[in-house]
C-alpha cells in the first residue's frame, strides 16, 4: 500500500462523459492544465493505471454520500444495540439467544445479531445489501417488542 501511495500522482479531474465498449467502461474525465501531472503527458496511450477518486464538495472536501453514512450509522447502531439489555431480552424473547447472563449478554447479542445477519463482522454492512436488509427487520421487529 505504501509503494502505491508513493507512486501516486494526484489532480483534479470533472466526468465529461462515460460510455461503453467491448472491452469495458470508457470514462472521460476533464483536467485542467495547470493541474494536468508531466506524467500523463509522456506516458503511453495504453499504459496501465489504479485509480482511486474521492468527490468533492463546493468546498473542495471529500464528499461522502447519504447512503454511506446511513450504512456507517447503521454499523454505529448495531454496537449500541447490543450493549442494550433490552434488546438482550428482546433476543431471548425471539428465541436467538439462550443465554441471558447480565455479565454475557452484550457478547450473546453481538453473536446473534452476527448469525441472523449472515456476517462475521458490522463492517460486512457496507459490502451487505442483505445483512443490511436483515439488521434492519431485527431493529424493527425490536422497536415492536418494545411497544407492546
Amino acid at each position: 500500500m505504501t509503494q502505491i501511495r508513493d507512486a501516486a500522482i494526484g489532480f483534479e479531474a470533472v466526468k465529461v462523459s462515460m460510455s461503453q465498449d467491448r472491452n469495458g467502461i470508457i470514462l472521460r474525465l476533464s483536467v485542467h492544465p495547470n493541474d494536468c501531472p508531466p506524467e500523463l503527458h509522456t506516458d503511453w496511450v495504453g499504459t496501465r493505471y489504479m485509480v482511486a477518486m474521492v468527490r468533492l464538495n463546493d468546498h473542495d472536501e471529500p464528499e461522502t454520500r447519504e447512503e454511506q453514512h446511513r450504512i456507517e450509522r447503521m454499523i454505529a447502531s448495531a454496537g449500541l444495540l447490543c450493549r442494550n439489555p433490552e434488546f438482550g431480552e428482546y433476543l431471548a424473547d425471539a428465541g436467538l439467544i439462550s443465554d441471558v447472563d447480565p455479565f454475557r449478554l452484550e457478547d450473546a447479542a453481538v453473536s446473534a445479531v452476527r448469525k441472523y445477519c449472515g456476517i462475521s463482522s458490522r463492517t460486512e454492512f457496507r459490502d451487505n445489501p442483505d445483512a443490511r436488509s436483515k439488521f434492519e427487520e431485527l431493529r424493527e421487529d425490536f422497536r415492536v417488542w418494545k411497544q407492546s
